[in-house]
């Protein structure tokens, strides 16, 4: 499912990146090729994308048959505050396990971006 929907994300223009196991970094850059180089330089720096966590794991919504190995579901997941008092991280389902193309449009969809020069 990893590989999937790696290559379902590429085909809409992101870039995936492996962080671990089941979590995967997807990436939106924006296109400044219209730019001077200069120009380019200078966006690029000031603002160089859109990033987001989505990881595999099992379903926390979806009853479990006895016997049966649990479904597996995507969730978003945002990494929280890191203090002293631990680690609040939030993760949201995105959508079943095995429906690599509404993962792969959810994700594209949320991290569009959209012309900065026009």
């Amino acid at each position: 499912m990893i590989e999937q929907l790696t290559m379902a994300a590429e085909k809409r223009g992101l870039t995936v990146k492996p962080v671990a196991p089941a979590i995967l970094l997807f990436c939106q850059r924006p296109d400044y090729s219209d730019l001077t180089p200069q120009d380019r330089a200078i966006a690029e720096k000031m603002f160089n994308g859109l990033s987001q966590l989505v990881v595999l794991r099992p379903d926390r919504e979806t009853p479990t048959p006895e016997g049966a190995p649990p479904p597996l579901a995507w969730y978003w997941w945002w990494r929280g505050d890191r203090g002293a008092d631990g680690a609040t991280d939030e993760m949201e389902r995105l959508a079943n396990g095995d429906d690599i193309e509404a993962a792969a449009d959810r994700v594209a969809n949320v991290l569009r971006v959209d012309s900065l020069t026009g």
